[in-house]
């Protein structure tokens, strides 16, 4: 028996066998995200009901949604907004004891609440009525001693030089936000020392419960490989700029946000993995949900240096863009009129014109890079939509077209990553689907959005 298919073998046994010791009506799980004010309805947003599923386990489980941006981790307002959720939801639920799952900066709450059990939040309860039911905690992501992200944004105040698709990361908007100046490496270097946040420099254990941590150590973002797109290419390639950049460590790797000096100061770290950036840590890319949901269970999982899955299918740029390199003229089958489809050759992507065709094959077109709102982006300009009321709509996401438009706004049209409802799928050898994009429509002599058969 193979050393994978063996563990595979014991943790279904280890399920079967109810290897945490708790039933499975009474054991739940909590789900923290980190920076950013959410409600309980938007933080499912943040992690995706898919990805809550696969980490859960068929649990009953408690999305948590609170101040993140607005409160520091040491705030009442923060972890004492935690408590107030959970303790209604363990009480209704017959919780018995629970692993709690966080991301990011949500490591912050649970290490105070940890550290200061005897604290009371603005509803009355007590922080142990929670934490003595918690069994294990997971970080996944976690900032455990600061980024020089935030030194960056708080210092200039300014995400001139950072990418858009990374603001969220910090609330959203107001870079020095309480949670953001938290996170400062200087103030994390005070909060370790004095007993603020729980949990001491190699340490596996943080209040007697036993701490993992899943991080991925540096930031992969090839275009042509679908192991990029997981969760977002716009939000790959906006923390593999900051990384590049050195802002999301001093002197470690990096998942683009947090350093590994920082998300491994402490805790057992059950994943270690080169293509898991910050952003997919919390989508459940590359297996690493399935991991989540075996720890959760207290099932066998293989250490990080066994973790040898595959690389997701590989799909090629031209597939997600309709096989935007290829030049000539097609039917356009809204209209029934003969278009010249752009596409993009060498020659044309360092050309010093903005080509449409080439921002989707690539990702860029001379100097001009995605994402952004710039109104000269034609994919988001009016005047090159004569026949359409409202520029590239949301409402076009999974609507059986490969809308290029919505690629370069989003990395994608209908669904994030190689599975599920995506439109822009690579199609087989010989097969083909349908794209929209811009053409030259050679009947009325204008620039338009078109739909057109692309072969493959």
């Amino acid at each position: 028996m193979s050393r994978r298919s063996g563990w595979a073998l014991a943790a279904a046994c280890a399920v079967l066998l109810g290897a945490s010791g708790d039933a499975l009506a009474t054991a739940g799980v909590v789900f923290v995200h980190g920076t950013g004010d959410q409600s309980t309805s938007s933080a499912v947003g943040y992690w995706t009901q898919k990805s809550i599923d696969t980490m859960r386990s068929g649990r009953p489980y408690l999305v948590v949604g609170y101040p993140g941006a607005s409160c520091a981790g040491q705030s009442q307002c923060s972890w004492g907004s935690i408590v107030d959720q959970i303790v209604p939801w363990m009480n209704a639920n017959g919780i018995t004891s629970m692993t709690v799952i966080t991301h990011s900066n949500g490591s912050s709450p649970l290490r105070y609440m940890l550290g200061h059990t005897g604290a009371v939040s603005a509803k009355g309860y007590a922080v142990n009525t929670v934490t003595s039911k918690i069994s294990q905690v997971i970080f996944s992501a976690p900032d455990l001693t600061g980024t020089p992200l935030a030194d960056q944004v708080t210092t200039s105040g300014s995400f001139l030089n950072i990418a858009n698709s990374i603001v969220e990361f910090f609330g959203g908007g107001s870079y020095n936000n309480p949670a953001v100046v938290q996170q400062r490496t200087d103030n994390m270097r005070v909060y370790n020392s004095n007993g603020t946040f729980a949990g001491t420099y190699g340490a596996t254990t943080v209040g007697g419960k036993p701490i993992s941590v899943v991080r991925g150590n540096r930031v992969y973002a090839n275009l042509f490989s679908s192991d990029a797109h997981c969760g977002g290419y716009m939000y790959t390639i906006g923390l593999k700029a900051a990384a590049l950049l050195g802002w999301g460590s001093f002197n470690a790797g990096t998942d683009g946000f947090i350093g590994n000096d920082s998300s491994g100061y402490f805790g057992n770290i059950i994943i270690d993995d080169g293509r898991l950036n910050h952003h997919q840590s919390r989508r459940s890319c590359h297996n690493s949900g399935n991991i989540i949901g075996q720890k959760v269970l207290n099932a066998p999982i293989p250490a990080p240096s066994n973790q040898t899955w595959p690389p997701e299918t590989n799909v090629a740029a031209a597939g997600q863009a309709c096989n935007n390199y290829a030049s000539g003229y097609a039917l356009d089958f809204m209209t029934g009129n003969t278009v010249w489809k752009y596409g993009c050759t060498t020659s044309q992507l360092n050309s010093g014109y903005v080509e449409p065709d080439c921002l989707i094959a690539y990702g860029y077109s001379s100097s001009y890079r995605i994402p952004s709102t710039a109104s000269w982006n034609p994919y988001l300009n009016a005047s090159y939509y004569p026949t359409w009321s409202e520029v590239c709509p949301d409402s076009w996401a999974g609507d059986g077209i490969c809308d290029a438009c919505l690629v370069a706004k989003y990395g994608f049209d209908a669904a994030t990553g190689s599975s599920g409802a995506n439109d822009c799928v690579q199609a087989p050898p010989g097969g083909s689907n349908f794209c929209g994009s811009l053409a030259w429509d050679t009947y009325w002599g204008i620039h338009n959005y078109v739909v057109v058969e692309a072969l493959h």
